[in-house]
C-alpha cells in the first residue's frame, strides 16, 4: 500500500481513538478487523504510526502546525522518519510540556519527585514498553525459561530488578506459546512484579489482595508463597475478577480465592475482622505509569479528576487497614508517577492513623542508590515527609519499567501504639 494510503489510514484511526474512551489497542484492534484488505505489513506500519503519534501528540501537533501539514500523523510521522532531513531545530524553542508530550500541570507534578529528571521521564515514556514475563518459580527457573525462549530465536534477557522477570526484545505474541498455556510464565511488567516481593509474605500468612482486578499480584503472591497460604483476591466487579480461577488453574495455583467485594463498610468490630496477615491495596488511579502502553490517559486527566482519584485512594486505605491484624502488613500500590496519589495519600493516611507505621521494604526491592533520590524528593516535596526506606517509585527512565509506587506499613500492637505517644 502506498505510503498516501497508509497515513490516511493511520490519521483516521487516531481520530476515532481520540474520540472514544475506549483503549487505543481496543480500538485498532476492531479497526484492523473491519479493514480485511489491510495486509500484516500495513497493519503493522500502522499500528507503529498511530501509537506514535499518540505518545508524541502535542509535539506532532507542533510540528504540523509549523510546517503546514495535513494533520497531526504526518508531524508524528515526520518525527519518527526525517528521512528527508526536515529541519526542526524549532523543536528546541517550544514550552518543555510540549518537547516531553505532557500536559504542563503534569509535568509540574513530576518536578516535585525528580526536580532535575521530571522531562526525562516523560521522555521515556513517549517509547513502546517491552514485553515482560513472570516466571512461575515453583514450576521453572528463569534461566531454563530464557534458554528455552533462545533456542526458539526469541530474543530475551533476565530483568534486572525483579528474580522472576524477563524482558523480550522483539514483537512477538507468547500468549498461545506453551510455556503461557502451560502455565510456566505471566505476562506482568517487572515493577509491578515488585509489589510481591514489597510484600514478603511467609508460606502460611493470609493475605488480603483489596483491589485484585485480574488477579495477576495474587497469583506472583502465591508463587511466593509455594501456594501454601490462603489469598483472598477481591474486586468491587466480577468481570475483572473471572478470569482470576482460570489463570490460576493454568498456573497450578490452589491458594488463591476469587470474592467479589460487596462495598459496604463491615458492621463487625475490629477485632473481628483484623486477621490478615498481609492486605495489599492494589488502588484505582489516574494510571500515569502505563502511559507507554495507553498515551491517551495522559491527555486526559484534568486536576479535578486527580484530586478525585487522591480522596478515592484514600477512602480505599481507610477501608481496608482495619483488616490487618496487629503486627500485619499493609501495602499500598498504584500504577502512577503523581505525588498526588502516592506519598500525599500515604502520608495522609499515616497522619490520621497512629496504628500503621512506616516498615522498611525487604532489602533487595529497592535498587541500589534510590534511597538518596527519594531523599531528594524529602527536601523538595512541601507538607509531605516520605521515608525512603519504605516506598519506591519504578519509572520507565530510572528503571526502564512502567511508573508504579509502592509503600509498606505495619499495624503495631496497642501497647506499642500508646508507648510511642507517651514519648
Amino acid at each position: 500500500m502506498q505510503l498516501s494510503s497508509l497515513l490516511g489510514h493511520s490519521a483516521e484511526l487516531v481520530r476515532i481513538i481520540r474520540k472514544s474512551p475506549q483503549p487505543g489497542d481496543t480500538i485498532a484492534s476492531e479497526y484492523f478487523r473491519s479493514k480485511k484488505y489491510l495486509g500484516s505489513t500495513d497493519r503493522r506500519f500502522i499500528s507503529g504510526l498511530v501509537f506514535h503519534t499518540l505518545r508524541t501528540l502535542s509535539l506532532s501537533e507542533a510540528i504540523a502546525t509549523h510546517l503546514g501539514l495535513e494533520d497531526v500523523v504526518h508531524g508524528a510521522h515526520l518525527l519518527m522518519d526525517n528521512s528527508e532531513n526536515v529541519d526542526l531545530s524549532f523543536i528546541n524553542d517550544l514550552p518543555l510540556h510540549v518537547q516531553v508530550n505532557t500536559q504542563d500541570w503534569l509535568l509540574t507534578s513530576t518536578q516535585r519527585r525528580w526536580p532535575t529528571d521530571a522531562a526525562e521521564v516523560w521522555r521515556a515514556m513517549m517509547q513502546s514498553a517491552p514485553l515482560v514475563l513472570r516466571v512461575n518459580l515453583r514450576r521453572a527457573t528463569r534461566e531454563a525459561i530464557i534458554k528455552h525462549l533462545t533456542a526458539e530465536g526469541i530474543e530475551c534477557t533476565a530483568g534486572p530488578l525483579s528474580p522472576a522477570a524477563i524482558v523480550v526484545h522483539q514483537r512477538v505474541n507468547l500468549q498461545q506459546h506453551p510455556l503461557y498455556l502451560g502455565g510456566m510464565v505471566e505476562v506482568q511488567d517487572e515493577g509491578s512484579q515488585l509489589v510481591a516481593y514489597a510484600c514478603a509474605p511467609a508460606e502460611t500468612d493470609h493475605i488480603l489482595d483489596a483491589c485484585a482486578g485480574a488477579g495477576g499480584k495474587s497469583l506472583h503472591l502465591a508463587d511466593l508463597q509455594n501456594d501454601k497460604g490462603r489469598i483472598t483476591a477481591h474486586d468491587i466487579e466480577w468481570n475483572r475478577l473471572k478470569e482470576v480461577p482460570t489463570r490460576a488453574n493454568r498456573a497450578g495455583i490452589r491458594s488463591v480465592w476469587a470474592s467479589v467485594d460487596e462495598k459496604r463498610p463491615t458492621r463487625r468490630s475490629s477485632k473481628d475482622i483484623a486477621h490478615y496477615d498481609i492486605v495489599l491495596i492494589d488502588a484505582p488511579c489516574s494510571g500515569m505509569g502505563t502511559v507507554r502502553r495507553l498515551p491517551m490517559v495522559k491527555w486526559r486527566l484534568t486536576p479535578q479528576t486527580l484530586e478525585r482519584h487522591a480522596k478515592k485512594q484514600l477512602s480505599v486505605l481507610e477501608q481496608y487497614a482495619p483488616h490487618v491484624r496487629e503486627g500485619g502488613i499493609l501495602v499500598y500500590a498504584t500504577c502512577s508517577i503523581l505525588p498526588e496519589e502516592n506519598e500525599n495519600v500515604v502520608a495522609a493516611f499515616l497522619q490520621a492513623h497512629p496504628e500503621f507505621v512506616p516498615d522498611p521494604l525487604p532489602a533487595g526491592v529497592i535498587p541500589s542508590g534510590v534511597e538518596g533520590k527519594n531523599r531528594e524528593m524529602d527536601e523538595t516535596s512541601s507538607g509531605h515527609s516520605v521515608i525512603s526506606s519504605f516506598s519506591f517509585q519504578a519509572d520507565p527512565f530510572h528503571y526502564g519499567t512502567d511508573g508504579l509506587f509502592m509503600a509498606r506499613m505495619r499495624r503495631i500492637a496497642n501497647t506499642e501504639q500508646r508507648t510511642q505517644n507517651s514519648e
